[in-house]
């Protein structure tokens, strides 16, 4: 699906196809046993996710934006207040990743379920 919308032409499956290409890069750094790839885990699960949200909403509502500033509010207006709080959450964790180092144990798996969560959201 390819469409112009504010100067440019959205392309839903090309979001699809980076969201999938950036998993591919993930999958590289799991299992982190050491936990020395934490930071760069929650990045990458930060721009999966991202994608996968701009892909779903321009499938399911013809429209998303390109950055993650205001992604929550266009949810919320379209009644996705799961999928807000779940994007939400994980920049939460990424804040935490980013700024310190609170908590790493169970960080990765709540990427992975927070990816898995959004991916079924999109079909």
């Amino acid at each position: 699906m390819r469409r112009y919308q504010k100067g440019y032409y959205i392309n839903a499956e090309g979001h699809k196809k980076k969201a999938e290409e950036i998993e591919g890069s993930l999958q590289k750094l799991i299992p982190d046993t050491k936990g020395e790839n934490v930071v760069a885990i929650v990045e990458l699960a930060c721009g999966i996710v991202q994608h996968l949200i701009a892909y779903g909403l321009e499938t399911k509502y013809s429209e998303h934006i390109d950055t993650h500033v205001g992604l929550p509010k266009l949810l919320r207006n379209l009644n996705e207040e799961e999928i807000a709080k779940t994007f939400e959450r994980l920049y939460v964790l990424r804040q935490g990743r980013w700024y310190g180092g609170r908590g790493n144990g169970e960080v990765v798996k709540e990427c992975q379920q927070i990816i898995e969560k959004i991916k079924e959201w999109t079909k």
